[in-house]
């Protein structure tokens, strides 16, 4: 087994165990909620949520459809986000996204 492989496998594991479900256009997924932060920042008219959370998902799972861009939406858990940074190594058969508040 290649390491594409075991980590693809071993991912698995963790989706079956702690996974969370999401939805990216019209694609159910099951990701990897690995970071979460929840401040406030000052806008107009006071203080507003600001949320930070990495997510992992298996880069198969978008089946046939282009993986998410910069800027797009994506509901994690039944919340909506902004997708701020979208991470993907060529050889890693998994994708990182950092999501923050739709607001941004």
């Amino acid at each position: 087994m290649d390491l594409a492989a075991e980590i693809l496998a071993d991912f698995q594991n963790l989706l079956t165990e702690h996974g969370v479900k999401a939805r990216w256009k019209s694609i159910d997924l099951l990701v990897l909620v690995s970071r979460v932060r929840n401040e406030q920042q000052i806008d107009m008219g006071g203080f507003v949520e600001a949320p930070d959370l990495s997510m992992r998902v298996v880069k198969r799972a978008f089946q046939s459809a282009t993986l998410p861009k910069f800027g797009e939406r994506i509901e994690v858990d039944g919340t909506a986000y902004r997708i701020s940074n979208v991470s993907a190594h060529t050889r890693s058969p998994i994708l990182n996204l950092s999501l923050t508040t739709t607001d941004e």
